[in-house]
C-alpha cells in the first residue's frame, strides 16, 4: 500500500506539501463560466467614476453636475470585458413608438469565449427625441443601465446625458403641436400674401391692372383662412382703387 502511494506521487512528479498549491493554480486554470467572470467582474467596478456634465435647461443658467455618460462606462468595461473573456451582443426584442418616444426590450447576451455558456440579461430602454434619435437615445438608455445595474456601478446623483430634457409627448399632443405648428405658418403665409396683395393693388397703373390682381388673388380672396375683417378691407380697397384709377384716366383723356 505504501509502495503503490510512493509510486503515484513519483509518477505525478508532485512535491511533499505542495497539494494545496496546485490544487488552487489547477483551480485558476479551469475555464471559468459566464457568472464567475462577471462577478469577477464586479470587483473592479467600483473604480468607475463620473464625470463633469453640462446641464443646460431651457430657460436659466447653465450648471455642472457629476453623472455617468455612456462614454465613460464604456471606456472602463471594454478593457474589463475583454479581460475576462466576455463577449457582449444586444439583440432587439421589441420597440414600440407612442409619439415622440420609443420604448424597447433588449436582450443582452453575456458569453464566455472559452466554454461558449450564455447568459441573457432583459432590459428595457426609453428615449424621446422630436426628430428620429429616440430610438437611438433608448439603446443608450438600455445598455448604460443594464451595465450599470449589472455589475453594481454607482448611480447615485446620476444625470441624463442629454444638456436639454425632452417632455414626453402623446400621439394626441404630438398632432395638437402638429396643427398649432401648421396653423402659424399658414398664418404667416397668409399675412405676408396679404402685404405683397396690398401693395400690388396700390401701384396699379390701370383699372384693368386692378381686375387682373383680383382675379389672380381671388383664391386666396375667397379662403376660409382669411379673417372676414381681412376680406371686406380687400374689397373695400380693391373698389377705391378702381374709381380712384378710372378718375386719374379719365383726366387723362381716357381708359388705357
Amino acid at each position: 500500500m505504501d509502495s503503490a502511494q510512493t509510486d503515484l506521487a513519483e509518477r505525478v512528479g508532485v512535491a511533499e506539501g505542495a497539494e494545496p498549491a496546485a490544487a488552487v493554480e489547477a483551480a485558476a486554470e479551469a475555464p471559468r463560466r459566464v457568472t464567475q467572470r462577471m462577478a469577477a467582474m464586479r470587483e473592479e467596478c467600483s473604480g468607475i467614476g463620473k464625470q463633469d456634465i453640462t446641464m443646460t435647461p431651457k430657460e436659466g443658467k447653465s450648471f455642472t453636475i457629476k453623472g455617468h455618460t455612456i462614454e465613460a462606462v464604456l471606456a472602463d468595461l471594454r478593457p474589463m470585458l475583454a479581460r475576462h473573456g466576455l463577449g457582449l451582443t444586444p439583440n432587439l426584442a421589441e420597440r414600440t413608438y407612442t409619439g415622440n418616444r420609443c420604448d424597447i426590450l433588449v436582450d443582452f447576451e453575456f458569453e464566455g469565449l472559452e466554454l461558449g455558456d450564455l447568459k441573457v440579461i432583459r432590459w428595457a430602454g426609453a428615449g424621446t427625441d422630436n426628430g428620429d434619435k429616440a430610438f437611438a437615445k433608448a439603446g443608450t438608455n438600455a445598455l448604460k443601465e443594464m451595465l450599470k445595474k449589472t455589475f453594481l456601478v454607482t448611480d447615485r446623483d446620476d444625470a441624463k446625458e442629454e444638456t436639454e430634457g425632452v417632455e414626453h409627448k402623446t400621439d394626441d399632443g404630438i398632432r395638437r403641436e402638429d396643427l398649432e405648428i401648421a396653423k402659424a405658418e399658414k398664418q404667416a403665409a397668409l399675412q405676408k400674401w396679404a402685404g405683397a396683395f396690398k401693395s400690388a393693388l396700390e401701384n396699379a397703373q390701370s383699372v384693368k391692372d386692378i381686375e387682373r390682381l383680383q382675379r389672380d388673388n381671388s383664391e386666396q380672396l375667397s379662403s376660409p383662412d382669411l379673417p372676414p375683417v381681412t376680406r371686406q378691407f380687400f374689397f373695400d380697397l380693391i373698389q377705391a382703387r378702381k374709381k380712384a384709377r378710372a378718375e386719374i384716366d379719365a383726366e387723362q383723356g381716357g381708359g388705357k
